[in-house]
């Protein structure tokens, strides 16, 4: 086998809200690096956000959605949006009802409003109160959230955004044209979520420059996934895997479906796929 490199979402890939990394995965992980293979995650998440899985078992990171991309602790490209597309985003997105946040690379700006959907979203509706406050204070040291009243202009590489209905997101659409919207399934019974970042941003061009950049070729390339945030890692990817809770779209779009994130398909996929044998 040649040698691959792996790119690898987080939330619905290796982790839920209610399940963490395993060690099962971590030792799956580090038995393909042993073996000579690279292991980068791939997510939708600010570079502060993966701290806490983030560590000498990966050889480095596209963050937020191909806006911030690291290998072996250098980084080597960061995109942001201007501040003008900020400023007419939040313009045009509190016009129409919609809830978000803004994504600097190592702070979250939110409201508590929003924080607290996210954590209902999440949660759904057999969260208990004290269950609602955990996550809400998790998420808050995890993402170092900071109230959106005290944003100054800092860069900003994407916004996530909760919505309540769908003609809300369809006109938001049609008034931002220049940006690239990524719209999931829906969050909850009740709401929508999305995330819009720079045109001509995204996962798969952030895994084509990292690929560039160590002199690799795209023929041995494995990306994993579950929601449409990584249809373009999945496609511009040799073999595209999505888990077994992936969204139906991306499920239909990929190479081949492993078991879902709790039955840990990252590890059985990888082991079906020779990552755990010497290479040639």
């Amino acid at each position: 086998m040649m040698k691959k490199i792996v790119f690898l979402d987080i939330d619905g890939t290796l982790v839920t809200p209610n399940y963490p990394l395993s060690d099962f995965v971590k030792k799956g992980i580090k038995k393909a690096r042993e073996n000579g293979h690279l292991i980068f995650l791939c997510t939708g998440r600010n570079r502060v956000g993966i701290e806490s899985i983030m560590s000498d078992d990966f050889d480095g990171c596209i963050c937020s959605a191909g806006g911030y991309l690291e290998i072996k602790g250098e980084m080597i490209e960061t995109t942001y949006l201007d501040k003008e597309e900020v400023e007419q985003a939040r313009r045009v997105f509190e016009q129409n009802h919609i809830l978000y946040n803004l994504e600097s690379t190592y702070m979250t700006f939110a409201s508590e409003e929003l924080r607290h959907y996210f954590a209902h979203a999440l949660l759904g509706d057999e969260g208990t109160n004290s269950e609602f406050e955990r996550l809400k204070e998790q998420q808050k040291k995890e993402y170092h959230m900071i109230d959106i009243s005290k944003y100054q202009d800092q860069g900003i590489h994407k916004l996530c955004f909760i919505a309540f209905n769908r003609e809300d997101i369809e006109k938001t659409k049609i008034l931002l044209p220049n940006y690239h919207f990524i719209v999931h399934e829906m969050f909850s019974q009740h709401s929508i979520n999305g995330e819009i970042i720079k045109k001509g941003t995204d996962k798969g061009l952030a895994i084509k420059k990292v690929v560039e950049t160590l002199h690799m070729k795209m023929e041995d390339t494995i990306a994993f996934g579950d929601s449409m945030n990584d249809y373009e890692m999945l496609q511009v990817c040799n073999y595209g895997v999505a888990m077994k809770n992936a969204c139906q779209e991306l499920k239909a779009s990929a190479d081949n479906i492993c078991e879902s994130v709790e039955n840990d398909g990252v590890y059985y996929e990888m082991e079906r796929l020779g990552l755990f044998e010497c290479l040639d």
